[in-house]
């Protein structure tokens, strides 16, 4: 029975994991917060591993506020890219593998057609910059590894773009969103899921680097709009240009990941955002977080 410890288990995609993991028995995750494992004291990871070996590492931990990135380079790498080594340093030692996850925000979002996995990629921002060094750092290791490369998580769980609009619309009947930025929601639990499959099968590192993000393309303005719609809200979504809403970091207007690779060679089969914007809505009203 393969076994990996999961990361970052109390932050979006690692509750994620753990929401998923009763429907893969044939795996064991140990799950730890940064109370247990801290990416950036390495003897911490060599402390839990004493007490349960495994092999491999789910690193669901990173530094992801994209704007106060900006202010906070140095905290970014340290976590973002210093963290990963220590995780591929310890990798290396015990021969383990490493499932890692990056972002669109590699790319600088000119492109007009979807970026496959060997895309040139040109970051805008401190977080896409720190994310892409994690990446070759990982790409030149030793150990067996792969990065997934994925965009716009959303979850019943942590902060994310879902919450927030339902957040907005309880308090507001208008509110404004980007209309002219475009990309591919990614339901976190799908991700998971899709992570424990390719494991199962022993497909996981076939490829150093994999796109993974939910089937169909939208902008902000849309994704809003169709949570409004899940919440039965009369909320009208005004679209913005992007000027209109300056951020610290600028975002690429186009962003959407080509995930044939994963689909086609791997077999692996990916639902529609508005899908699985469905059953994250479930969860959330039967938690009722609404």
């Amino acid at each position: 029975m393969p076994s990996y410890l999961v990361i970052g288990a109390a932050g979006q995609l690692g509750q994620c994991f753990q929401e998923v993991v009763n429907e893969f028995s044939e795996i064991k995750l140990f799950f730890t917060t940064r109370n247990e494992v801290e990416i950036t004291r390495p003897e911490t990871i060599v402390s839990f591993y004493g007490k349960n070996p495994f092999d491999g590492i789910i690193n669901c931990a990173a530094y992801t506020n994209v704007d106060l990135a900006e202010k906070e380079r140095e905290s970014v790498f340290k976590i973002n890219t210093e963290g990963l080594q220590n995780i591929i340093d310890f990798a290396e030692n015990k021969n383990l593998s490493v499932i890692h996850f990056s972002t669109d925000y590699v790319f600088d979002g000119e492109s007009s057609e979807p970026y496959p996995e060997v895309a040139v990629t040109n970051p805008l921002g401190v977080y896409g910059e720190s994310k892409l060094h994690g990446e070759i750092l990982l790409s030149k290791s030793r150990c067996k590894n792969v990065t997934i490369r994925t965009s716009w998580v959303f979850s019943p769980f942590g902060k994310n773009f879902v919450k927030t609009i339902n957040h907005l619309a309880k308090e507001k009947s208008n509110v404004k969103v980007v209309e002219d930025q475009w990309g591919r929601p990614t339901y976190g639990i799908d991700l998971a899921r899709a992570i424990l499959r390719l494991i199962l099968t022993n497909k996981s590192y076939n490829f150093p680097i994999l796109h993974y993000a939910n089937q169909g393309v939208c902008s902000w303005k849309e994704f809003a709009e169709a949570i409004v719609h899940e919440l039965e809200r009369k909320t009208i979504i005004q679209g913005i240009p992007t000027s209109a809403y300056p951020t610290l970091a600028k975002r690429p207007k186009y962003s959407i990941l080509d995930t044939q690779r994963i689909e086609k060679k791997l077999r692996i089969e990916i639902p529609t955002w508005q899908e699985s914007l469905k059953k994250c809505f479930q969860i959330l009203k039967s938690d009722r977080s609404l």
